[in-house]
């Protein structure tokens, strides 16, 4: 038995007679064949241990489904599932649920990630969007994890900013290489005014197997505004790669964008030529799209030639802090927006209206600025 299982039941069976966990009986070995013979494989060896301890129940987290078919168990759960994303609940490699979170979504082994079940990952399914994205390397990752949080200070507390770094903090202690736990923490320690370490976790998140591609473009925006070209050439290397369009979905970006950020960065460097062939790969992938062929070929010839960049295209329709004769003023503006969440780092970076205030102004030091939830 892991540790993280046996830590799991050792917690569970602490707590029986508490309000904090309702844990159903045993599962049998009629509920546990019956599962097994609809999925045609065992179960994984640590989740088969933790129901015959308790076959499924409520967590503080969350649901632990039951083994079986009928209504609620895993069973019913896959059916479940198999309709919503259009698949034959009967395939080998349909993901297998065994959790419901509090927030609404599933969490499953990928069965599709090898032969052997105890290598599974788990994988949250959000139900609302149909985004399916890794989230633990393995299922005693969860299981430590849970106990983890559950044996915290911060246990039973109202939920807020430090709490929720603390929490990837931990997720972090126990799978340093889930591109989710280091996403956790990058945005956590975004809110938090901490940008440099927020920078390093995007770059962590990205650079995992598999990665959250688009951790790169926070990072790049990061990146450039606290003028740190090494983090800029490391995002921008990954965001220029030739993709198709489902890849730049994922990435949560475009060409253009990428390009006109990424130029920023590169008129500004010793060796602007390190950064022309990002250029020729985005150039290349927008080839059928003339206006913005036009905008990246005149941004590879600036960097190259160190002469002006082109004026921004891909900011808003309007500007989130309107120019201030009063310079000052504008700046004080410019943080209570900030502040609030509605002047962002892409709003800094492509409105071109806000040239003259981040001339003037040291813009990087918004990034500085502890924003709770």
């Amino acid at each position: 038995m892991h540790r993280g299982v046996r830590e799991l039941i050792e917690w569970v069976e602490k707590q029986r007679g508490s309000d904090l966990v309702k844990m159903n009986a045993p599962a049998t070995a009629a509920e546990l064949a019956e599962i097994e013979t609809a999925l045609g494989s065992p179960l994984p060896t640590d989740l088969r241990l933790v129901l015959v301890r308790f076959n499924g129940g409520e967590l503080p987290n969350g649901q632990l489904l039951p083994a079986g078919i009928g209504p609620g168990s895993i069973g019913a759960t896959i059916r479940e599932y198999a309709g919503k994303v259009d698949a034959d609940f009967l395939s080998s490699e349909i993901l297998l649920p065994f959790f419901r979170t509090d927030e609404g979504s599933l969490l499953a082994f990928d069965r599709g990630a090898g032969p052997v079940a105890d290598t599974w990952p788990i994988v949250d399914f959000d139900q609302a969007s149909g985004e399916h994205r890794l989230v633990y390397r393995t299922f005693d990752g969860f299981c430590r994890i849970c106990v983890s949080d559950f044996t915290s200070d911060d246990f039973g507390k109202d939920f807020g900013l430090d709490q929720y770094l603390r929490k990837g903090k931990r997720h972090l202690d126990v799978e340093a290489d889930v591109a989710a736990a280091h996403a956790t923490v990058a945005h956590a320690a975004k809110r938090a005014g901490l940008a440099d370490d927020s920078l390093g976790h995007y770059l962590e998140a990205a650079r995992c197997v598999p990665p959250l591609s688009w951790c790169d473009w926070e990072a790049l925006k990061i990146a450039v505004l606290l003028d740190d070209e090494r983090s800029a050439l490391d995002a921008g290397s990954r965001l220029c790669t030739t993709a198709p369009d489902a890849i730049w979905a994922r990435r949560e970006t475009t060409p253009i964008k990428v390009a006109e950020v990424l130029a920023q960065a590169a008129i500004r460097s010793r060796h602007p030529k390190l950064w022309l062939r990002h250029f020729d790969n985005l150039v290349f992938q927008v080839k059928k799209d003339e206006a913005a062929h036009a905008t990246i070929l005149a941004l590879r010839s600036a960097v190259e030639k160190g002469t002006p960049l082109p004026r921004p295209t891909q900011g808003r329709d309007a500007s989130v802090v309107p120019p201030d004769p009063d310079l000052d003023r504008w700046w004080e503006a410019a943080r209570a927006s900030y502040f609030s969440g509605h002047l962002r780092d892409e709003d800094l970076l492509l409105d071109p209206a806000l040239a003259p205030l981040r001339e003037a102004k040291p813009v990087a030091e918004l990034l500085r600025i502890r924003r709770d939830f």
